[in-house]
């Protein structure tokens, strides 16, 4: 059977986060591992407008030991997504060349809705479990 793998990185306030997946077309999508990274990115940007040397070397130093881990994967393919923290930032290009200089990560930044709107597909892509949570009254709350 043959089958892709891909990578999925979240660049988010308070979090660095990986999925991997396995890919094919009889099994559909299989998420395979999922590795997280505590750094609080949103936390320089929202009361600095900046993003310190030492956090962004912390991402950095993640990133690789990611791009490390999808190389034992052999992940055919990624994306690296970035949010708030880094959209929000006062030097947000110089980070992204930055990060993709030291890593071999590129990261896009998502506008807020963007973000949202990703966010709200990922629950409709759900199939008849999205059907059955919307036959009732919904409401779906982005914080």
């Amino acid at each position: 059977m043959s089958y892709k793998t891909f990578a999925a990185i979240d660049v988010g306030s308070y979090e660095l986060a990986m999925k991997i997946y396995e890919i094919s077309g009889k099994n559909g999508i299989k998420e395979i591992d999922h590795v997280r990274h505590r750094i609080e990115l949103g936390t320089d940007s929202y009361l600095t407008g900046k993003i310190s040397n030492e956090r962004v070397d912390e991402l950095c130093r993640m990133l690789r030991e990611f791009t490390d881990i999808m190389k034992s994967y052999k992940v055919d393919a990624y994306k690296a997504y970035g949010t708030s923290a880094i959209r929000e930032t006062q030097n947000s290009l110089i980070l992204l060349d930055q990060i993709e200089m030291r890593t071999g990560v590129k990261i896009e930044v998502l506008s807020n809705s963007e973000q949202r709107f990703l966010d709200y597909k990922s629950v409709a892509a759900k199939g008849q479990a999205f059907q059955n949570i919307i036959e009732e009254s919904t409401i779906f709350i982005d914080i």
